[in-house]
């Protein structure tokens, strides 16, 4: 009666909800005791299955890796194996004495920790932009987006420039069919021959045409995996018939600073008269991959 009083709710309601209780085997009554929270409870409540993760990450939007790259993964932080999948460079190059001394210079200078523009610090932005000018490549501070590396960049942009539905044209082989992002903004990837100097322009004239495609997606230097250098000849070709056929171009030079004889041809971004090319970098492949800003 205590309870019925307490919610003010009627006798045999809550003669129903101990009744419920104890057919849940969450209390236990006793003729002359009356009812006490059973031992177990905790018990039946961690018997409930818990959700079904894989279910929700198969279902997901962004598919899991492939069998292959998730081995891969797996077996990477192994020191006994050699790692060829990473694409970065030996640890004995990386830059680690002056990396120290840089650091050491900026004691007493680390004001910017807060956060800053939604381009990224504008001090590092103005430093791309002179690194880029030294490149061919003229972008004002403002014209770059920071970002944590280049597979953020690759997904901003199927995300927010590109149409559910669009066909990326891209070589043949190519790094990117290892990568979701675009199948899961709902995009095809459409194949584009090669030969030994890089995208053949006849062959991705025809597919523009016969796949309508929405953009060029190339690795101009040091294809990955192919590792072609693009010849400088090709790289005219290909724009010409980018602007012909008015067909945007992204462009990866994520690898265009890994030469050892000498220096590769200017990007297609120095040549780009028209605003056709969006340059993507990266100092993950130079730096240091753990930096993670492109």
């Amino acid at each position: 009666e205590a309870l019925a009083q307490a919610f003010q709710v009627n006798r045999s309601t809550v003669v129903t909800a101990l009744e419920e209780l104890k057919a849940e085997g969450m209390i236990e009554s006793t003729m002359g005791s009356g009812s006490v929270i059973s031992n177990n409870t905790w018990s039946l409540l961690a018997s409930t299955p818990p959700p079904d993760w894989l279910g929700y990450v198969q279902a997901g939007v962004h598919p899991p890796n492939v069998p292959t790259i998730q081995d891969i993964n797996r077996y990477e932080p192994d020191p006994s194996f050699i790692r060829l999948g990473t694409g970065e460079l030996s640890p004995k190059l990386i830059p680690m004495k002056k990396m120290e001394d840089v650091l050491d210079g900026l004691r007493g200078k680390m004001t910017h920790l807060g956060y800053s523009e939604p381009k990224g610090l504008l001090p590092l932005r103005q430093a791309i932009s002179r690194y880029l000018r030294g490149r061919g490549v003229e972008a004002s501070p403002a014209s770059i987006l920071v970002v944590s590396g280049a597979i953020q960049a690759l997904q901003l942009i199927s995300l927010g420039i590109l149409h559910q539905g669009s066909s990326i044209l891209l070589e043949q082989p190519s790094y990117l069919y290892s990568l979701p992002m675009f199948q899961s903004s709902g995009m095809r990837l459409v194949g584009v021959s090669m030969d030994q100097e890089g995208i053949r322009p006849e062959a991705l004239a025809r597919q523009k045409k016969v796949q309508n495609g929405a953009l060029l997606y190339t690795i101009p230097s040091y294809h990955n995996p192919t590792g072609t250098l693009m010849t400088d000849e090709r790289r005219q070709q290909l724009l010409s018939v980018c602007e012909q056929e008015r067909l945007p171009v992204l462009e990866d030079d994520v690898y265009g600073e890994l030469w050892l004889d000498q220096p590769g041809p200017l990007p297609l971004k120095a040549r780009d008269q028209h605003g056709l090319v969006l340059y993507l970098g990266s100092l993950s492949k130079t730096l240091s991959p753990g930096l993670r800003i492109g």
